[in-house]
């Protein structure tokens, strides 16, 4: 490992425009825009008729699109953690992103044959993409970053992502729909993965993690392998749990509001898109909050701070919407959901709980990525990106309470705080006993120095 540390003084330009990080942040951010805008453009063009799926109808398509990305991380991660500790970090960023960009191109191409085979193909291999690029850009961080500036790097990584996510999402639900929609949104999607491929070319090369690795291509064995990587390596199972609980509420949420907003607040469409806006707003400022109190700090202390203000504006979630009158006639739109004062309150819950939320997550991921072994780190990323889909197919899976049950969507919200408000107690009670710096010696020395070679080109 390279041990000495590349100029990083103040004279020099801050660390986000920094080459060891701008390029990646950028790749990120162009990605989840890309992903989340395939994915509105190709719902939205189902549901008004835009272009049909074979064989079943238009609306039993949308589940199966909700559960590709997971469905793709679960099957690939195992193999794409391998690859990321087995080859240099600037040759694998390279490549997942080119091949971002020729599935963009599929993508085009079934944008303008009107071919929802071709998109939902193209769905599913971005899911497996993604399954490749995680690892390598988690396990870059460490790389690229001094320990200290993890929790900040990671901050700026979800605030760029979720901000990605939302923009993604309100294009592509706009143009879809649009004269000459799909020859607009096939350019966009082009445009945007040049772009990211483009910008991860100027990553500095960072040497592999395990370079004698022999990679096992049997997806079970290496499963149940980097999952035991996880429970091995000291002071990592807990933190990836704890990542792996909010990829579960993230989805849980996602499935949840649009039913919420129409059986319980008796709303429009319009309105589920006003409150998914303010809950990736939410998440993004969170994200940069969390970065600004954990500065050269483990910020674990603020995680189990933002897990008990995640409980109490979820329960609050709960009661102020509880207590909407029933309404006869036409559902409401946006106008006349906010004419009522407690659609104001529910939508300030709403962003409070995405901020305590994000503010729970960014340390931990930043304490899954410090505590890992360097030799597997890349894997045990892989192994938390797996645990990830499976939260997020358990949090989809928990709608069904409102759906097969006698339950209402409201309820689910009063269980996410209550299990938030249990999580909690067991974060204070471990942080009470545990201690002080234990598993983030590295922190409080600051010899961890970034492991990569600024002068050198991408080839």
């Amino acid at each position: 490992m390279n041990t000495s540390s590349p100029d990083i003084s103040p004279a020099r330009a801050p660390m986000f425009f920094q080459r060891r990080f701008l390029p990646m942040w950028t790749a990120l951010s162009l990605g989840a825009f890309t992903d989340n805008m395939l994915k509105q453009a190709l719902s939205i063009a189902l549901v008004f008729g835009v272009i049909s799926a074979p064989l079943i109808s238009n609306d039993d398509a949308l589940p199966i699109i909700g559960t590709l990305f997971p469905i793709a991380m679960l099957l690939f991660s195992t193999i794409a953690g391998q690859l990321a500790d087995k080859y240099e970090t600037s040759f694998m960023f390279r490549r997942t992103k080119f091949a971002e960009f020729l599935l963009m191109i599929l993508a085009a191409t079934g944008f303008l044959l009107g071919s929802s085979v071709i998109l939902i193909v193209t769905l599913f291999l971005m899911g497996a993409q993604s399954a490749f690029f995680s690892p390598v850009r988690t396990s870059a961080m460490p790389k690229y970053l001094h320990a200290d500036e993890l929790v900040r790097g990671n901050a700026l990584c979800s605030g760029g992502l979720f901000v990605s996510v939302m923009i993604g999402i309100v294009i592509g639900n706009t143009l879809i729909t649009l004269p000459n929609g799909s020859i607009v949104v096939s350019s966009i999607l082009i445009l945007a993965a040049l772009g990211g491929w483009l910008a991860i070319r100027s990553a500095p090369e960072a040497a592999a993690n395990a370079p004698n690795l022999k990679i096992d291509w049997n997806g079970f064995a290496q499963s149940v392998t980097l999952v035991r990587f996880v429970t091995s390596s000291p002071g990592v199972l807990r933190p990836v749990l704890g990542v792996a609980w909010y990829w579960a509420i993230g989805a849980l949420v996602t499935v949840a509001v649009p039913l919420f907003v129409r059986d319980e607040l008796h709303a429009q469409p319009g309105v589920v898109a006003v409150l998914m806006t303010l809950f990736t707003i939410g998440a993004a400022a969170g994200a940069i909050g969390a970065s600004l109190l954990s500065k050269g700090r483990t910020g674990l202390g603020f995680s189990a701070l933002g897990a008990g203000g995640a409980s109490i504006m979820t329960i609050a979630v709960f009661f102020i919407a509880s207590g909407y009158p029933p309404h006869d006639g036409e559902l409401q739109n946006i106008g006349e959901f906010f004419a009522n004062g407690r659609s104001w309150l529910l939508a300030a819950a709403f962003i409070l709980a995405s901020v305590s939320t994000s503010v729970f997550v960014v340390p931990l991921q930043a304490a899954v990525q410090r505590r890992a072994p360097t030799e597997t780190r890349a894997r045990i990323l892989a192994a938390n990106n797996m645990i990830n889909a499976a939260g997020a197919i358990i949090g989809s899976s928990l709608v069904l309470l409102g759906t097969r049950t006698t339950l209402n969507y409201v309820d689910l919200f009063l269980g996410v705080g209550v299990a938030q408000a249990a999580l909690t107690g067991y974060m204070i009670h471990r942080k009470n006993n545990v201690a002080e710096g234990l598993f983030d010696e590295m922190l409080m020395t600051k010899t961890s120095a970034p492991d990569i070679d600024l002068s050198g080109k991408a080839v």
